[in-house]
């Protein structure tokens, strides 16, 4: 509950202090893997996000995200039924920094915090603490829109170390 507690203000105050002149928001779906203290896991997820320009002078913005995946068997035909099929929420605030390589073409990273929620198994439901590293390299489609592939790697640091890999098509939309 602590951690809620401090992932609520920290993104309050990130929300407060950035600057809004840029927001854009943007979501994603994509293919990866899911893995803890259980063999891998092939998932289909996805993103939500919002970014703001950063109010610190490392980063360029400041990205909100909410993510979402769940074991691909789920969304196959004629798979076998079962009462539980692994799938993981978490939502984390990341560092983004832009380098574009000519007028077409950019590239971001981005590092940042992660609060996930492992559900891998029926009986578990545990809140981890962790890690996001993202690299994304996209062409605009317009003056507001935005296209990238998008690779995200979560890695927990307590209760069931649970990491995820997701390799997804992002959609971006610049106010």
């Amino acid at each position: 509950m602590k951690k809620a507690f401090f992932f609520t203000i920290l993104i309050n105050v990130i929300i407060m202090n950035g600057q809004t002149s840029n927001p854009s928001i943007g979501g994603g779906l994509g293919l990866g893997s899911f893995t803890g203290n259980f063999p891998s896991e092939t998932i289909l997820g996805g993103k939500l996000f919002l970014e703001l320009n950063s109010p610190f002078t490392i980063f360029d913005k400041i990205q909100i995200h909410f993510s979402l995946a769940q074991n691909i068997e789920k969304f196959l035909p004629d798979s076998y039924s079962y009462d539980h099929y692994s799938y993981f929420t978490s939502i984390g605030v990341s560092g983004i920094f832009n380098q574009p390589l000519n007028e077409s073409i950019f590239i971001e990273e981005g590092v940042g915090l992660i609060y996930l929620n492992d559900r891998s198994f029926s009986d578990i439901d545990s809140w981890n603490l962790g890690i996001l590293i993202s690299l994304a390299s996209g062409i605009p489609i317009s003056e507001s829109i935005d296209l990238s592939l998008n690779i995200d790697y979560g890695l927990t640091l307590n209760n069931t170390n649970v990491s995820y890999f997701l390799l997804m098509l992002n959609g971006n939309y610049n106010f």
